[in-house]
Formats: C-alpha cells, structure tokens, sequence
C-alpha cells in the first residue's frame, strides 16, 4: 500500500492539488482538508492532477464526487486532469466520467 500523498499550490484564482499514491478509504481527511482551504481561501476552481495515482477504489471515487459536490455547493468547480490508467478506465465503465470535468492531459 502506498499512503496518499499531496501537494496543494494556490494561484490567484485557483489551486491545483497534486496526489501521489493510492485513493482509498484512508484518504478522505487529505482531500477534505484541500477543499476546506480552497473555499476558505476564496478560490473558485480547484484542478486535481491524478498523473501520480497509482490506484482507486470506490470509496476513493466516493471522496472525489464528494469533494466536487462540496466546491460546487460553495459556488466553485473542479476539474480532473491527467486522468490514465486504472482511475480512467473505472471512470469509464461507470459512467462517472461524466460527473467530473476531465481536462486533457498536455504531456
């Protein structure tokens, strides 16, 4: 098991959270802490880089379609980029790639 990591960086109108590792039901308290400082620090757009996600569960999906509902109900979005792998293809058979904005990767 590799621990989620991340790193939050704020630009003046919005913060991009880079995660490292695994989603899963120990991560919750990282990605909340996130979007609590990103609507605490008046931001409306929060971008989440999965480049580095090595695996999702569902409950790893749960946190992501809580954490964009929560901004959403704050007046803000989020949006995913660099969306591969495991989380794109789960994304893709459920059909909740459509309850995120997914930006493209540029690389």
């Amino acid at each position: 098991m590799t621990v989620l990591k991340g790193n939050l960086v704020h630009h003046p109108n919005h913060s991009v959270l880079t995660l490292r590792g695994e989603l899963d039901a120990s991560s919750p308290d990282l990605i909340t802490l996130a979007v609590d400082t990103v609507i605490d620090t008046g931001r409306q757009r929060l971008t989440v880089d999965v480049a580095d996600l090595t695996f999702c569960d569902s409950q790893g999906l749960r946190i992501l379609l809580h954490a964009e509902r929560k901004l959403t109900a704050a007046g803000g979005a989020m949006e995913l980029t660099h969306v591969h792998g495991l989380l794109g293809r789960v994304l893709g058979v459920t059909g909740l790639a459509k309850a995120f904005t997914i930006t493209p990767s540029t690389v």
